[in-house]
């Protein structure tokens, strides 16, 4: 059907365009071609999306039937020499009109350096924040290295207060680097870390004069600034930054394009994933309409309790991730298991052969701030990070927690240990 209309929009263009011709200009047919041809130019164009985007979910479904991942390029884009001219003489304009000098406006896959310590120290305010944001620190033996842009950090998703959409600014996340959680307990939460414009310079072989690290005196145990005490229950609680994402950012519509356009402009996402996500989101706003099944799709098990597998799966094993409709089996209606949450973002890894990385059975809560133990086991595996596709391409690249019983190892000798259905 959307193809037929897509054919019957080019021709009516068609026809407008070498109807045009035969228009006399003092007739009043004039100045209805012009509006007619934009209408019907727009509504072929978003055919053509609706379109591009069916194909793109029959595709993905049908991988996930028969438990094919498609998790695919990693999504980022660096721009090649043209593209990397073309930034600098922006920043150049910007520097012009009076832009602070800290303000880097870095893009994923720049080279930039780690300020020193005491450099660092000197944006800080009496708390160890710059803007809110946190500087701790695990981050201080990072002080000095080099390392590449992973993203740009223009916006976050507020899981704590539930705030929605908020903006955040001159921050951006670093290749391969993560928080140990040494000064939080061992938090096994793996987090990438945040890190301002105004710590990092861009690499160079020849720092200009102003750049140089220099020793300011400035002291200060960034420890201490880990903990607080809870004023109602008078208990510790840990500080980090995630957890203090809602005051680091402030609030930005929803429906702001500029939202996602700055996904695309920063590199974060290149231009195949992004109309990949447009294509599937105009499919979804016209299956919402008429009242269908928005893409990806999820089921789960009509048994009101979840089952559980031991594996005692361990780091450097090899596992497959079961089929989605394997894993669905073993979903309550919330689609948990043992309240762990299986999302629409992990469904593009089912199938897939990973290595496992860590077994974590304790983090911080970022909501309260205290040390949750993870009774049943969750299981990250390595290069299995949110891509953000089903979510407006959110940057921060977080683990994807996985329960025993969704995967498979691979070179076991005997089968898993199955559990009873537990109460979900």
């Amino acid at each position: 059907m959307a193809s037929t209309l897509l054919a019957g929009q080019c021709a009516a263009i068609g026809w407008l365009l070498l109807g045009r011709l035969g228009v006399q200009e003092a007739s009043p047919l004039r100045f209805l071609w012009v509006p007619a041809s934009l209408v019907l130019f727009f509504t072929a164009i978003v055919t053509s999306l609706v379109l591009a985007g069916a194909l793109i979910v029959l595709r993905r479904d049908r991988l996930e039937t028969h438990g094919k991942p498609y998790a695919g390029e990693p999504r980022e884009w660096h721009g090649g020499p043209l593209v990397q001219t073309f930034r600098s003489f922006l920043r150049g304009l910007r520097s012009l009109a009076g832009a602070p000098p800290w303000r880097l406006d870095l893009r994923a896959g720049e080279l930039v350096e780690i300020r020193s310590r005491q450099e660092i120290l000197a944006t800080l305010d009496s708390r160890g924040e710059l803007d809110s944001l946190p500087f701790m620190p695990e981050m201080e033996s990072l002080c000095g290295r080099e390392a590449r842009v992973h993203r740009r950090v223009d916006k976050i998703f507020d899981w704590i207060t539930m705030s929605g959409l908020r903006r955040m600014r001159d921050t951006v996340i670093l290749e391969g680097l993560r928080c140990d959680g040494g000064y939080h307990e061992g938090c096994q939460a793996d987090c990438p870390i945040l890190w301002k414009e105004a710590w990092l310079r861009r690499s160079s072989k020849k720092k200009a004069a102003g750049e140089r690290s220099s020793d300011s005196g400035i002291s200060l145990d960034l420890r201490q600034f880990t903990t607080r005490i809870d004023t109602e229950t008078s208990e510790t609680r840990f500080v980090c930054q995630l957890s203090k994402l809602p005051q680091a950012t402030s609030p930005t519509p929803w429906n702001s394009p500029r939202n996602l356009l700055r996904e695309l402009f920063s590199g974060n996402v290149s231009i195949g994933p992004f109309l990949t996500f447009i294509a599937i989101f105009a499919f979804n706003a016209v299956q919402k309409r008429l009242g269908g099944a928005c893409f990806p799709i999820l089921g789960y098990s009509q048994s009101a309790k979840t089952p559980h597998a031991v594996l005692n799966i361990q780091p450097g094993e090899l596992v497959r991730i079961r089929t989605k409709r394997e894993i669905e089996e073993t979903l309550n209606s919330q689609f948990k298991n043992r309240g762990l949450w299986f999302d629409k973002e992990m469904t593009r890894f089912c199938g897939g052969i990973y290595t496992v990385r860590a077994r974590v059975d304790r983090q911080i809560d970022e909501r309260t701030g205290k040390m949750v133990t993870i009774n049943t086991p969750c299981i990250t595996l390595e290069g299995v990070t949110a891509t953000g596709e089903y979510f407006e391409f959110a940057p921060l690249d977080e683990r994807i927690y996985w329960r025993e019983i969704w995967l498979e190892r691979l070179n076991a000798q005997a089968d898993p240990v199955r559990k009873p259905p537990e109460a979900s």
